[in-house]
């Protein structure tokens, strides 16, 4: 990883956006042992935005490259989890950007929050669970997902594994 929280990998990109430097390393933890993805890491809100415009420190695409899917916190400081939702859906600047799908990853239970996340284009909402190890097989298991199997706009024509069109 360099100074930046960035790992440096040839997989596909997730963009973690989570406040608590605990849930950031146990998912950095996870996407280094059994993912063969790249994941590169903000600190809320505001800095997901920045990154997801390729406003200054993130103008370098090499080194910040647009993600294939986000991981999302919703209760953060500054910019929360659901103004992020909001601008990616409405104001995004590119098809590119506002169709990339979301994960919604909060300790939050309330429908309220779950209702909401998905109104606002969520495209799962995973509770983070308090004991590690269901974290643990949770992520495991969405990185089997997102890295192996789901088509995503960053790698729909580039993605050998991707299905061809039926034609008729």
């Amino acid at each position: 990883m360099n100074d930046e929280g960035v790992l440096v990998d040839n997989g596909r990109v997730f963009l973690l956006v989570e406040d608590n430097p605990d849930d950031a390393f146990l998912v950095q933890l996870e996407f280094s042992r059994s993912h063969s993805c790249r994941l590169c890491i903000v600190k809320d809100g505001q800095q997901a935005i920045d990154y997801l415009q390729g406003k200054p420190p993130y103008t370098d695409r090499h080194e910040y490259p647009l993600p294939d899917v986000i991981l999302l916190d919703l209760k953060m400081p500054r910019t929360d989890g659901f103004d992020v939702l909001h601008w990616l859906r409405t104001q995004a600047a590119s098809d590119e950007v506002a169709l990339t799908p979301v994960i919604v990853m909060s300790s939050s239970t309330s429908a309220e929050d779950v209702k909401r996340a998905y109104k606002l284009g969520a495209n799962l909402y995973m509770n983070k669970p308090v004991d590690w190890e269901q974290f643990r097989e949770g992520l495991r298991l969405l990185g089997i997902f997102w890295c192996e199997y789901a088509g995503t706009v960053q790698h729909a024509s580039a993605d050998p594994r991707a299905i061809p069109a039926q034609t008729s």
